[in-house]
């Protein structure tokens, strides 16, 4: 279907939802921090319920489509992102194709975060109140982030915040969950996980300053200046790496070598990360950059951790 054969039919697709739902953001925010939590918990030797373990991954998934779905709906009806100032497709499916009736995806948003509420009830019966506390935080997180006079992703805490909760909390709560252990030392060792997701957040509302500044949003970016924003984003970069690295060699000094390598093999992404002009006119070699360089850390870093916990069990078994 061309572009105005799309237009035409402001009808919501299957397609349009997948898009909408942002399959890649989902891995990096919700996934990936999932199964981070998963191989920490394999270190600790407590027997792993596989059901238990699913549902962990079902949730934050869910948890992650809803506010994917809900912000883009918010952003469509409130009138931020139109067919006028959007990029392309995959910036708003809603506007690019003028959508005549969005609601179905905000239901289907709440639906993903009542799924995921549902699904909580199982880990509570099985892992006990420690998780849900956690998972009470992530909810509201999730709630007040898109909708709401006062949204956080409108506020210049909603690139931490996001990342201290979806790299952060869902280490921990799926650590916890699976083996009864509440240990904050989760949090340290996710920083990595939490710089993926702010950082990502960072570039994307620094492309958009212009259109976010006529939305009314008050982003990090907006409240910073693009001047700023530029020193704030190379030194999250720069604590990103750095975060990798101390992990590494004071926790799992035998991912350093591995770590080392995906650093070496990243170096002119993450110069460009460092150095990129963040513009609107940019925004799609930006963000590109961006997703390379976050899905190899999202994937490399868990296993470089990985291999390090299960040579360390073999060397103990001998």
């Amino acid at each position: 279907m061309n572009k105005k054969q799309q237009v035409a039919a402001g009808k919501i697709t299957l397609s349009m939802l997948i898009d909408i739902s942002t399959p890649g953001a989902i891995f990096l925010s919700a996934i990936a921090p999932a199964v981070f939590g998963f191989i920490l918990a394999l270190e600790t030797g407590e027997p792993i319920s596989v059901p238990l373990l699913i549902t962990l991954l079902l949730i934050p998934t869910l948890f992650n489509a809803s506010i994917n779905l809900i912000n883009d709906y918010f952003d469509y009806v409130r009138g931020n992102d139109t067919h006028e100032n959007i990029f392309g497709e995959t910036d708003s499916p809603l506007a690019f194709n003028r959508v005549k009736n969005p609601k179905p995806v905000f239901w289907i948003g709440l639906l993903c975060l009542l799924l995921g509420g549902l699904l909580g009830i199982y880990v509570i019966y099985k892992a006990g109140y420690v998780p849900l506390i956690i998972g009470v935080i992530g909810a509201i997180a999730v709630l007040t982030y898109s909708g709401g006079k006062f949204s956080v992703s409108h506020l210049p805490i909603g690139e931490p915040v996001a990342g201290f909760v979806m790299g952060g909390l869902i280490p921990l709560g799926v650590f916890t969950s699976l083996t009864g252990i509440l240990d904050c030392t989760v949090l340290i060792k996710s920083i990595p996980m939490m710089l993926i997701v702010s950082q990502f957040m960072l570039v994307n509302n620094t492309c958009d300053i212009e259109r976010d500044k006529i939305a009314g949003r008050r982003t990090l970016p907006i409240v910073l200046g693009r001047e700023k924003i530029h020193g704030v984003a190379a030194g999250f970069t720069a604590l990103w790496v750095l975060s990798m690295v101390f992990s590494a060699f004071f926790w799992y000094p035998l991912a350093s070598p591995i770590i080392l390598i995906m650093i070496f093999i990243l170096r002119k992404r993450l110069k460009t990360i460092y150095t990129g002009p963040r513009l609107s006119s940019t925004k799609i070699q930006d963000v590109w950059n961006m997703v390379v360089v976050a899905t190899a850390i999202g994937i490399w870093y868990p296993i470089a951790v990985l291999i390090h916990i299960l040579i360390i069990k073999l060397l103990s078994v001998q």
